[in-house]
């Protein structure tokens, strides 16, 4: 029995690469977020701050 199911490769692996660079994204922002917390314990938004200050940096 045929499978009428037809199933484009390049476009799944496209998908399945933006979920696996997404995920290597968010594991890396969690680091950056637990190493941030131990040293700074005040700071309310320290990752948020600490990538903004980048950003800007980077745009000069």
């Amino acid at each position: 029995m045929a499978d009428d199911n037809v199933v484009d490769f390049a476009a799944a692996g496209e998908k399945h690469r933006h979920e696996r660079m997404h995920r290597e994204k968010e594991a890396k922002v969690e680091d950056i977020r637990q190493r941030f917390a131990l040293a700074l314990p005040d700071r309310k938004t320290p990752v948020k701050d600490y990538l903004k200050k980048k950003r800007a940096k980077k745009k000069r």
